[in-house]
């Protein structure tokens, strides 16, 4: 499963393949070996290349290591793939934000008529476990939304337009 994972605004590429209890992880095509050592609620200790480290989940998007904080966002690749593709049609006067894979509308964020900004999430996404909040890759009014809290929906499925 790769992810695109940014820490501290820096961006990686994340791949992991489970093998038991432990994980091998390529961080940017280098190989790294995870053991999940202990586990209990949010805080785990991992052994990273036979090093240990505490680590506290505090929120969806901040992770304790070894008493430093770290900012954490994880996109699915796919799911970033097709926001990187969708900012190159911007010239377009209406944009339809579609699902890049199957999955439940976790949350809508926007409503219709909201003036909206580059960057600004729209919704959040739950596909493969992984939470993803898809964001406007251009500014604009939200025109239409085509789905609601709890919806399932396909991979291709329109989302929300923007114009």
């Amino acid at each position: 499963m790769a992810y695109i994972t940014k820490i501290d605004n820096k961006e990686f590429k994340v791949d992991l393949k489970q093998e038991g209890k432990d994980f091998k992880v390529y961080l940017d095509g280098k190989e790294i070996k995870v053991e999940v050592a202990h586990e209990q609620g949010a805080q785990l200790t991992l052994i990273v290349d036979d090093k240990p480290f505490n680590v506290i989940l505090e929120t969806d998007d901040l992770i304790v290591v070894a008493g430093e904080s770290y900012n954490v966002e994880i996109f699915d690749e796919q799911v970033e793939k097709f926001m990187k593709a969708s900012t190159g049609k911007s010239e377009k006067r209406e944009l339809a934000v579609k699902a890049a894979m199957p999955g439940l509308i976790i949350e809508v964020t926007v409503k219709q008529g909201d003036k909206v900004t580059e960057g600004q999430g729209l919704l959040i996404i739950e596909a493969m476990k992984m939470q993803n909040e898809m964001q406007t890759p251009r500014d604009g009014v939200v025109k239409t939304i085509k789905v609601k809290k709890g919806q399932t929906v396909n991979s291709g499925e329109t989302l929300i337009i923007i114009e």
